[in-house]
Formats: C-alpha cells, sequence, structure tokens
C-alpha cells in the first residue's frame, strides 16, 4: 500500500441546514419532520460508510491515539478542510485509514469522511487534509472518529 497518494473515500453527507424544518414552519401542510429525518439518514449513512471502510482493514491496530485533528477552513468551494496531523508510534512505517467527523457549531454531525495516509514514517509527524464531500457553513470543526494503523 506504500506509495500511495494520499486519497479520501466513502461517504455521502447531507447538511444540517434541513434542520430549520424542525420549527414547524410548512407552507403546504407536509411533515417538517420527514426533512429532518431524510437529513439525519444521510448523516447517519456518512458516518456509516466511512466505518465500513475501516472494517475492511485486516490486521490493522487501532491509533486514534497517533492522530489529532486541528483546525477547519473552507475552501473556495465552500468544502470544509480539517488538518490532520499523524504521528506513527509504533516501529515501523505504515499506512493509516482516519474517519474524520466534521461538526457544526451545535456539534451536530454535518460530514463524515474517510482520509488514507500512506507511508508515516515511525515517530515523525506527518500532515494531511480531511475534506468534506459538500460545501459546509458556519462554524465546523473536526473529530478523529476512529483511526488504524496498518
Amino acid at each position: 500500500m506504500g506509495g500511495r497518494r494520499m486519497r479520501t473515500i466513502c461517504a455521502v453527507s447531507l447538511m444540517a441546514v434541513l434542520a430549520p424544518a424542525a420549527a414547524g414552519c410548512s407552507d403546504g401542510g407536509g411533515e417538517p419532520s420527514s426533512a429532518v429525518s431524510r437529513a439525519s439518514a444521510a448523516i447517519r449513512s456518512a458516518e456509516a460508510s466511512a466505518k465500513a471502510g475501516l472494517k475492511k482493514i485486516k490486521g490493522g491496530a487501532n491509533a486514534k491515539g497517533d492522530v489529532k485533528a486541528g483546525s477547519v477552513s473552507l475552501d473556495k468551494s465552500g468544502r470544509a478542510m480539517a488538518r490532520i496531523t499523524i504521528t506513527n508510534k509504533s516501529h515501523d512505517t505504515a499506512d493509516y485509514a482516519i474517519e474524520v467527523n466534521f461538526r457544526d457549531a451545535d456539534g451536530d454531525l454535518v460530514d463524515a469522511t474517510l482520509l488514507r495516509v500512506p507511508s508515516v514514517r515511525p515517530h515523525t509527524p506527518k500532515k494531511a487534509v480531511a475534506r468534506s464531500h459538500r460545501k459546509l457553513t458556519g462554524h465546523i470543526t473536526a473529530q478523529i472518529g476512529h483511526a488504524v494503523r496498518y
């Protein structure tokens, strides 16, 4: 797996922009809760997709302690970019798969992605960037869900 370019995979996301529908404003008599349910289902799907990618890795070790999420900025298209630092605490060069969860100012999950970082040398910090799959707005933070070293 060494030498593979860093890439993100997996995830469908939906912003919590639909959450205001929960306030009950509906001119057409529709169910605001159904829009919120669809948004919640899409976010759960994004998180499940990232976790499924992690489960495909055989022989990996839990490495959440090796990974730190830093600040988040928005690129020109409005996608969130989280700075990730990986410090390989093993004695051998290893690849990493990292579930990165993006959260809004209320702490609600608004996107999730799986970041793969190849060839991280022992005890040498390596920087990477995790990107959201769609435009996000407001104050966004990144959180490490799970990380696997393999």
